[in-house]
C-alpha cells in the first residue's frame, strides 16, 4: 500500500514538475519603479512606448526601460486623449480646445493650439518633405489662420491669414511646393516660405462668387457653414507624366416625393488643372452619374471608371478638350455594377465591380473602347489581389480564388476555392490555400491552373472557432485562430493541434488584440516596401485591410524619398518604422494567445513548430490587467505593482 501512494505521489511530483516547466514564466527584461500610480501604458503602432501615471506622461526605452523624458503637464490624462497622427510618430494630446503635438522622441511640444492663438482647429498634417507640421484654423478672433511648424525645432516658419476656407485635401507635388485644394479655390503654396504660388477658383461658379466682392464672400461662408459637418468625398490624380492634376468629387443629392419618400442619387465631377498656374483645363467639368470610382491616364486622355451601381457607364475622355470618344454619341459604354478597383495589364484592362453584394469581372480593351467579355464574371466577395499567371489573372478576394481567362472571360476552375487573403500564403508559383468549405489545405500551381489536396481530413478548432490565419514554415503549414493551433508537413500529416481556453472576459484581450493588428498591417505592407511601391500601393492595401493601408500610406514617403533626409525626426522616424518592418519580414517561432493558467489569465508563448507553451506572463485574474504588447518586437510590459512596471521578452 505505502509504495502505491509513494509511486503516485511520485508521478504527481513529475507531473506537477513538467507542467510548470511548460508553463515558466518567462525572464523579465527590465523593472522600473514609477513616480508615481500608473494609469495606463501604452506601445504605438510605429513602436513608441508610453506610460502615464498620476504624477506624469513618460516615454521609456522599450529595450532598456531607461526613461527618455516625462512631463507633468500631461499627467493623469486617459489614453483616449492621445492620437496617433497619421503618417507620423507625433502624437497628438487633446485637452479640450487645448490641443499639443509631441515629438515622441524627445518629448519635446513641437506645436500647441492655445500659445499659437488657435482658438479652433481644423487641419494637422505632418508634410515630410517641408520637414513641418501644417497647421490651419480659426484664431481666437475668429480670422482663418495657416502656419507651418518646423518639426525639429517647434517654431512657426511662416503664417500667413489667407481665407483658405474649408480644406479638403492637400498634397506635397515637390520638396517646396504645397498644393491646397479648398471647397472653392486651389492654392499652390511654397512649403518654405509660405508665399502663394498662385491660387485659383475650383470651378466657374466659385469664380463668379469671388467676382461678387463681399456678397460672395457672404454666400461662401454661408456654403462652408452648411456643410461644415459633412464628409466629402474628393480624390486627386497626378498624372504620372505631364504638368497636371484632375480633381474628382463625389456629391450627393437627395430628392423626396410627395409621399415623403427620400432617394438619393450621386454624382461624380472632375476638372484638370494645370500645375505649373493653376488654370483650368477644361471649359467645364467632366459629369458623371453615380459614386466616385476609379481613374486611369491613357495616352493622352483619361478613363473614368465611375461607381454607379447596376447602371453604371465607363469613358474616355480627351485630356486636353475633355470630349467623350467612346459609345455611342460619346455616352459611354456600359458596365455590369460600380468600378471599385482595376488592374493594367499587357492586353488591357481588368475592371472589378459591384452592385449590392454582388461582384464582377470584366475587361476592357482601350485601344477600341470595348468590353471584351460577352457577360461579366461573377464571382463572390470583393477582390483584395491579383497575380498575372501564365494560364491567367489569379485573383483573390474576400471570400475566394480563381484563375480568370481574359481572352474568354471563362473561370479556369470550375469551382473556385472558398478561402480568405489571411488563409492563404504563397511560395514562388504556387500559393496554399485553407479551403473554408472543406476544411482542408490546397496547394495551387497558378503556372500549371492545377489544384492538389494537401490535406485529406477536416480540421475543426475547438470552441467554435474558425481557422484565421495560414502560414508557410520550414515544418509544415501552421494554421492558427485566437485559441487554436495546428501544424501539417507538406505531405497532408497533421503533427499537432492544441487548444487554449479563453478567459471569459472578452475585454482583457484588447491590449493583445490591438498590438496583433498592428504587427499584421505591418506584414501586409513589407511586402509592398520590398517591391518598392509603398505609396502608390496605399489604396490597394487598404482594400484588403484598413490598418495596413494607413501604414503603407503613412510611411510611403518615408522609405521612398527620405531616407537620406537632413531631418533628425524624419531619420528617427525613417530608422523605427525600418526595424519593425524588418523584424516583421523575418517571422518569428511563436505566437502570442491570451489564456489560462489555472484560475490566473495570462498571455502564452506557444511554440508554432510544436504547439506547445514555451513561456508564459501570469496577468493574475485582475479584471483590468494593465499591461501592453509590442506583438512586432515580442515584448510585453507588465504592471507588478501600483508604482511599478516590469518588462519581458517572449
Amino acid at each position: 500500500m505505502t509504495k502505491k501512494i509513494t509511486k503516485s505521489f511520485s508521478v504527481i511530483l513529475i507531473l506537477t514538475i513538467a507542467w510548470f516547466a511548460s508553463h515558466a514564466q518567462v525572464n523579465e527584461q527590465w523593472k522600473k519603479d514609477l513616480s508615481g500610480n500608473l494609469l495606463w501604458q501604452q506601445v504605438t503602432s510605429t513602436g513608441n512606448y508610453f506610460v502615464c501615471t498620476n504624477s506624469e506622461f513618460a516615454a521609456y526605452n522599450p529595450e532598456t526601460g531607461e526613461q527618455l523624458w516625462a512631463n507633468q503637464m500631461f499627467a493623469n490624462i486617459s489614453n483616449n486623449q492621445i492620437e496617433e497622427m497619421s503618417g507620423s510618430p507625433l502624437i497628438s494630446i487633446n485637452q479640450g480646445e487645448d490641443i499639443s503635438i509631441l515629438d515622441p522622441f524627445n518629448g519635446e511640444v513641437k506645436f500647441n493650439s492655445m500659445q499659437a492663438g488657435i482658438a479652433e482647429l481644423k487641419t494637422k498634417q505632418v508634410l515630410y518633405k517641408a520637414n513641418g507640421i501644417l497647421i490651419a484654423g480659426k484664431a481666437t478672433g475668429g480670422e482663418p489662420i495657416m502656419l507651418m511648424v518646423d518639426m525639429t525645432t517647434g517654431k512657426t516658419v511662416w503664417q500667413i491669414e489667407e481665407k483658405f476656407g474649408r480644406i479638403v485635401t492637400l498634397s506635397e507635388i515637390s520638396d517646396q511646393e504645397l498644393l491646397i485644394v479648398t471647397l472653392f479655390k486651389n492654392y499652390k503654396l511654397n512649403s518654405k516660405t509660405g508665399a502663394v504660388i498662385w491660387k485659383n477658383s475650383t470651378s466657374k461658379e466659385a469664380e463668379q462668387l469671388e467676382g461678387m466682392g463681399a456678397f460672395g464672400s457672404l454666400l461662401q461662408g454661408v456654403a462652408e457653414q452648411a456643410v461644415a459637418n459633412e464628409d466629402f468625398v474628393i480624390s486627386f490624380y497626378q498624372h504620372p507624366s505631364k504638368d497636371i492634376f484632375i480633381i474628382a468629387a463625389e456629391n450627393k443629392n437627395e430628392t423626396q416625393s410627395s409621399s415623403g419618400q427620400v432617394s438619393i442619387s450621386y454624382t461624380n465631377n472632375y476638372i484638370a488643372f494645370n500645375i505649373s498656374d493653376g488654370s483650368r483645363l477644361w471649359n467645364a467639368p467632366i459629369e458623371m452619374k453615380g459614386q466616385l470610382g476609379d481613374l486611369v491616364f491613357y495616352k493622352e486622355g483619361v478613363i473614368i471608371l465611375p461607381n454607379n451601381g447596376g447602371r453604371t457607364k465607363i469613358n474616355f475622355f480627351d485630356l486636353n478638350t475633355a470630349t467623350s470618344k467612346w459609345g455611342k454619341k460619346g455616352r459611354g459604354i456600359a458596365i455590369k455594377g460600380g468600378i471599385y478597383n482595376h488592374l493594367k495589364t499587357e492586353k488591357g484592362i481588368l475592371l472589378i465591380s459591384q452592385n449590392g453584394e454582388k461582384n464582377y469581372l470584366n475587361f476592357l480593351d482601350p485601344a477600341l473602347g470595348l468590353i471584351t467579355f460577352e457577360k461579366p464574371v461573377k464571382i463572390n466577395g470583393e477582390v483584395v489581389r491579383t497575380i498575372e499567371t501564365e494560364k491567367g489573372i489569379l485573383f483573390i478576394t474576400t471570400k475566394e480564388i480563381n484563375i480568370l481567362n481574359p481572352a474568354t472571360g471563362e473561370l479556369v476552375f470550375d469551382k473556385s476555392i472558398p478561402t480568405n487573403p489571411g488563409l492563404l500564403e504563397q511560395k514562388e508559383n504556387t500559393i496554399y490555400a485553407f479551403d473554408t468549405k472543406a476544411d482542408i489545405v490546397k496547394m495551387i500551381d497558378f503556372n500549371t491552373a492545377t489544384i492538389k489536396n494537401i490535406t485529406t481530413t477536416e480540421l475543426k478548432f475547438e470552441g467554435k472557432e474558425i481557422p484565421g490565419k495560414l502560414e508557410l514554415r520550414e515544418k509544415g503549414i501552421f494554421i492558427s485562430s485566437d485559441q487554436n493551433v495546428s501544424l501539417y508537413d507538406y505531405s497532408g500529416s497533421q503533427l499537432f493541434q492544441k487548444y487554449y481556453e479563453a478567459p471569459r472576459e472578452p475585454g482583457l484581450k484588447r491590449a493583445l488584440l490591438y498590438a496583433q493588428a498592428a504587427r499584421a498591417a505591418y506584414i501586409g505592407a513589407s511586402s509592398y516596401y520590398a517591391a518598392g511601391v509603398l505609396q502608390s500601393a496605399a489604396p490597394e492595401v487598404q482594400q484588403e485591410d484598413a490598418v495596413s493601408g494607413a501604414i503603407v500610406e503613412g510611411f510611403g514617403m518615408v522609405y521612398e524619398e527620405l531616407g537620406d533626409a537632413a531631418s533628425d525626426f524624419a531619420k528617427q522616424s525613417f530608422q523605427q518604422a525600418n526595424a519593425r518592418f524588418k523584424a516583421t519580414a523575418e517571422g518569428r517561432d511563436f505566437i502570442i494567445i491570451f489564456g489560462k493558467i489555472e484560475k490566473d489569465n495570462a498571455l502564452l508563448k506557444v511554440n508554432k513548430d510544436t504547439g506547445e507553451v514555451d513561456g508564459s506572463i501570469n496577468l493574475g485574474n485582475e479584471k483590468d490587467p494593465k499591461y501592453a504588447v509590442d506583438d512586432v518586437t515580442g515584448q510585453v510590459f507588465k504592471k507588478t505593482a501600483e508604482t511599478q512596471i516590469t518588462s519581458y521578452k517572449l
